[in-house]
C-alpha cells in the first residue's frame, strides 16, 4: 500500500469511528422520549452511561431499601435509550450483589459500590474482574463512585463521613486505597472537575438530621482538604455539572415527601431550584446528559426511572 493510500485509509477509519460515536449519542437523543417513566426496578439507586453513549445501566438495591443489607437481592439492569429493559438482571452473571449503589465506568469495566466493597464487571463478558474489600473501614454505606483517571476512582462512605481514593492495580496486591477527606456530613454524590482538579461532594447529612451540604475537596500543599460551599440544605444525593458555571444536585428533602433539584452557581455561590416533568420521591444518583439536556432520574422509593428535561 502506498503512503498516500495509507493516509486515506487512516482518515477513512477515523471518520468512520467518529460517525459511529456520534450516531450512538444522537441515537439517544432521538429515541429518548421526554418525559418518559420506566418501570420494573427494585429500589433503583444509580444510572450510568458508557462513554460512547450506547449503553445505560441502573443499579437496584433490591426489595428492601436497607443500605447496609447483605441480602443477595441486588442487581444491575441494562436499559435501552427508548426505555425498554434489555436485561433486568444483566449483572452479576454469577454470584450476587447486596445493595449496589453508585457506579462508574472505565473502558469496559463497570465498578459499583456494594455495602462494604467495590466490585467491577466486564460489561462485554459480564464476568467479575475486580473485588475490593473495604470492610476493615467499618462502613456499611459505601455510596458513590467517580472517575479520577483510568487507574483511579473516588469513593464516598456516607455513614463514616469519608471520601476515599482507590488506585486500581493489575491484581489485588497492587490495588490500594486511602481516605483523602474526613468529617463530611454524610458524603454521597461525587463530581470531579478535571479542568479545575476539584472533587465536589453532595452530603446526605448526619443520620436523619437533613443537614447535608455541598462541598469541595481540593489538593493543596501536598494534602487534600474539604471545604463547605453551602449551608446545611437537606438530604443531598446525585450531583453533576449542569453548565459551564453551575452544578446540579438532588435533594430528598424528606423521606415522605417529593424531592427537589438544586443548582449552585460556582462563580456567585447563588442557589436556585429546577424541576422535572413530574415530582420524584427519593431522587437518587441521576445521570445528566448535558449535551441533550436530559436527566435520567431514579425514583428510588417508587421503583422507577424518570427521563425528563430539566426546567
Amino acid at each position: 500500500m502506498k503512503s498516500n493510500d495509507v493516509v486515506r485509509f487512516v482518515k477513512t477509519v477515523l471518520v468512520a469511528a467518529s460517525v459511529i460515536m456520534i450516531a450512538g449519542c444522537m441515537a439517544m437523543k432521538h429515541k429518548a422520549v421526554s418525559p418518559m417513566t420506566i418501570q420494573g426496578f427494585s429500589s433503583p439507586e444509580s444510572v450510568v452511561m458508557t462513554e460512547d453513549c450506547k449503553r445505560i445501566f441502573v443499579s437496584n438495591m433490591g426489595d428492601k431499601l436497607v443500605h447496609y443489607a447483605k441480602d443477595n437481592d441486588g442487581f444491575i439492569t441494562e436499559i435501552g435509550h427508548d426505555g425498554m429493559i434489555l436485561n433486568r438482571n444483566y449483572l452479576p452473571k454469577d454470584g450476587h450483589l447486596n445493595s449496589p449503589k453508585g457506579m462508574a465506568i472505565i473502558k469496559d469495566t463497570l465498578y459499583v459500590a456494594d455495602v462494604d466493597r467495590v466490585v467491577g464487571f466486564d460489561i462485554k463478558t459480564r464476568e467479575k474482574v475486580f473485588d475490593l474489600d473495604l470492610s476493615s473501614e467499618k462502613s456499611g454505606f459505601l455510596n458513590d463512585l467517580e472517575v479520577f483517571n483510568e487507574q483511579t476512582l473516588f469513593l464516598s462512605a456516607t455513614d463514616i463521613g469519608k471520601v476515599y481514593m482507590i488506585t486500581i492495580g493489575q491484581d489485588a496486591d497492587s490495588t490500594s486505597y486511602k481516605a483523602i477527606a474526613h468529617g463530611i456530613k454524610g458524603p454521597n454524590g461525587l463530581y470531579y472537575d478535571k479542568k479545575a482538579d476539584k472533587l465536589y461532594v453532595a452530603g446526605f447529612g448526619d443520620g436523619k438530621q437533613g443537614n447535608g451540604e455541598l462541598g469541595v475537596v481540593e489538593y493543596k500543599g501536598g494534602e487534600h482538604s474539604y471545604q463547605s460551599l453551602t449551608k446545611p440544605l437537606g438530604y443531598l444525593d446525585g450531583l453533576a455539572r449542569f453548565d459551564d458555571d453551575n452544578l446540579i444536585f438532588s435533594d430528598w428533602v424528606s423521606f415522605d415527601k417529593s424531592g427537589v433539584l438544586r443548582v449552585f452557581n460556582l462563580k456567585t455561590g447563588e442557589l436556585s431550584t429546577r424541576s422535572l416533568s413530574e415530582e420524584v420521591r427519593g431522587p437518587a444518583d441521576f445521570l445528566y446528559v448535558r449535551k441533550h439536556g436530559l436527566m435520567w432520574m431514579p425514583k428510588m422509593l417508587e421503583g422507577k426511572v424518570l427521563v425528563s428535561e430539566v426546567k
